[in-house]
């Protein structure tokens, strides 16, 4: 088995974090978290080749630093994450052609990932195998609605669509080229961070081994304590304007 991880320019990474975090802040921790992933991904038995998609210098020394492999976006020449990947994954068919491929495709900003639910995703993706020789694997989300994990077989091409809703139009994608498909729900892998909330999220987790480079980086630099500060002020904020609006209905009585 492949593994793939597109990456996007380091420093436009996790935009939406934008009114939470610097330019700075985000460009660190989407390193941290790609840390968190590659930690476990690296040297996992079952991945003959671990590639990452990428034209950021970071991730080309993080490739060397993990020993896994780099591949320039660029020489793909397509633009957005949908068409990077399935140029990706015909570059893999290229390179091992006659071969059964499968390929997991694993995005950066998954910190809590970890050896057991990767583990559960290979053997649910054999499970569905054991009817034919080709079929979808979907990691979605919290909110089952993004596609953290795909495991795909590049011989059977799909017309990727990352983005809004992706779990659902990638299963349709499978029903439309015939071939069965499953979509997964677990804890690690779901925990994507894309928002303030999603952070707060992962802060209030307890310190298990996992997300250890993304926790690190976020107490070091003081930005835990900065969300857990602003989070606490936005909570009193509320229980005053809720407290206002009662008082207020009480005096119309």
């Amino acid at each position: 088995m492949w593994a793939l991880l597109p990456l996007k320019d380091f420093v436009q990474a996790k935009q939406r974090l934008s009114g939470s975090l610097t330019v700075s802040e985000r460009r660190g921790l989407f390193h941290a978290m790609v840390e968190d992933v590659l930690t476990v991904m690296s040297v996992h038995p079952d991945f003959e080749r671990v590639v990452l998609v990428s034209d950021d210098p970071a991730a080309q020394l993080l490739a060397e630093h993990y020993r896994v492999e780099c591949w320039s976006e660029r020489s793909f020449a397509v633009r957005g994450l949908s068409a990077v990947v399935t140029a990706a994954l015909a570059k893999i068919q290229s390179i091992a052609v006659g071969e059964q491929n499968t390929v997991m495709v694993v995005h950066g900003d998954l910190p809590l990932l970890c050896n057991s639910e990767l583990d559960t995703v290979i053997r649910q993706h054999q499970q569905l195998l054991a009817a034919g020789n080709s079929g979808l694997s979907i990691v979605t989300d919290r909110h089952q609605r993004g596609s953290n994990i795909l495991v795909c077989d590049p011989a059977r091409p799909l017309n990727l669509a990352y983005g809004a809703d992706s779990c659902a139009l990638h299963r349709e994608e499978a029903r439309r080229i015939g071939i069965p498909a499953q979509v997964l729900q677990l804890p690690g892998i779901g925990q994507d961070i894309d928002t303030r909330e999603d952070l707060l999220r992962l802060l209030a987790l307890p310190r298990t081994g996992v997300a250890t480079h993304t926790l690190t980086f976020l107490h070091d630099t003081g930005i835990a304590q900065r969300l857990n500060t602003m989070n606490t002020e936005a909570n009193v904020d509320a229980l005053i304007a809720h407290t206002e609006s009662a008082l207020s209905e009480w005096n119309t009585l």
